[in-house]
């Protein structure tokens, strides 16, 4: 349920302010980071800091597999966040890769594999599911005081995955992808013909709903899963579908502010080589262009902010996508086999690295030089 005025000003959200200059941890200074989580052939799993010339700078071993991942706005920790559902989610020191807390999901909840910081670091925003009632909430903590569990905010949807804020700093873009899960039942999605996901903005300061967007009703079962957000809040859209694998409904949507979901198709040819499953969304840093990955396509596309097919790069079991630091229309991919590769303005690889032994994870995070 939303939360009332009094219990904000209890879970300290009042406050929330625009975040200082971005500052960068000491660790690899100087060189492009990555932050990815990984796997190794024996069954590691591990949050890993990278540069994009093969340069390991940071190896965290973790319990089980890890997913999405959130830095503050100084760059000194990242939240690391089991996949979902989950139970864990972990903050580690960048500088020196200690990990400095260890968060469990409360009783009665789990972790849905992503989350983001408040634009002043103060508070830690996770979304995660009630699964006694299936509804979505977004758990609060804070990050002063040893992330101890505030309280939450709804979601207004089933099976929040990515959460985004937007540049007011007060205003959540959360990505309901509308599938219920259990976690004695973790890879069962048990309403898929009822399933009704969408994109929910939601006032932070008071857990209100601003406007909601959802797919058309024939596509009810195109799950919202990942977002990106433009420094002009933008907000582009990666799906995957749930229904009959016969079809082609489009997979990934650019939306702003009030405006409806506008949903994209690549061209047919493209369109059926992403096997009706998007992976990873990214903007580039100057956020006139986004690319969306599609591990099971083997390839990732890229795309205007006015909702233009520009082309596509291909990648074997590509997923991870980030932004090439420094500004710019580039980006880098991370695949499963161990390969980073750099793709330039002009869709073209530039460079491929590979790390021996690693499978990276869905999701590639850059960090500021």
């Amino acid at each position: 349920m939303a939360i009332d005025r009094r219990t904000f000003i209890r879970l300290g959200l009042g406050g929330l302010l625009l975040g200082p200059a971005m500052v960068v941890a000491g660790t690899g200074a100087g060189r492009q980071r990555l932050l990815s989580c990984r796997s190794d052939d024996s069954g590691g799993h591990f949050l890993s800091m990278v540069d994009v010339d093969g340069g390991r700078l940071l190896d965290v071993a973790l319990p089980g597999r890890g997913h999405g991942l959130a830095v503050d706005p100084m760059q000194l920790r990242a939240a690391v966040f089991a996949r979902r559902p989950g139970t864990f989610a972990w903050i580690v020191d960048l500088a020196g890769g200690q990990v400095s807390h260890r968060i469990a999901a409360a009783p009665g909840r789990h972790f849905y594999g992503h989350g983001q910081f408040t634009a002043d670091g103060a508070r830690l925003l996770c979304s995660e599911n009630d699964y006694a009632s299936g509804d979505g909430v977004i758990g609060v903590y804070d990050a002063s005081d040893s992330y101890r569990r505030l309280g939450e905010l709804p979601s207004h949807g089933v099976g929040p995955h990515e959460i985004r804020l937007l540049a007011d700093g007060r205003t959540l873009v959360i990505a309901n992808g509308g599938i219920r899960t259990h976690p004695d039942l973790p890879r069962v999605k048990s309403n898929l013909a009822s399933m009704r996901p969408n994109l929910a903005y939601v006032d932070v300061a008071s857990g209100r709903l601003l406007h909601r967007h959802e797919p058309e009703g024939r596509w009810h079962q195109l799950s919202i899963r990942h977002i990106d957000v433009s420094p002009d809040d933008r907000v582009a859209v990666g799906m995957q579908f749930e229904g009959d694998s016969r079809l082609l409904p489009p997979l990934i949507a650019i939306q702003q502010a009030e405006q409806p979901l506008r949903l994209l198709s690549a061209p047919d040819g493209v369109q059926r080589r992403l096997r009706n499953y998007c992976g990873s969304v990214a903007f580039d840093a100057d956020g006139l262009r986004f690319a969306v990955s599609s591990p099971r396509g083997g390839l990732v596309t890229f795309w205007s902010t006015g909702g233009d097919y520009l082309g596509l790069h291909e990648q074997a079991d590509a997923c991870g996508i980030g932004r090439t630091a420094g500004g710019g229309q580039g980006f880098v991919v991370s695949d499963g086999g161990g390969t980073v590769t750099r793709v330039d303005e002009d869709l073209a690889a530039t460079a491929r690295t590979s790390f021996p032994g690693c499978r990276w994870d869905n999701h590639l995070l850059t960090l500021r030089r």
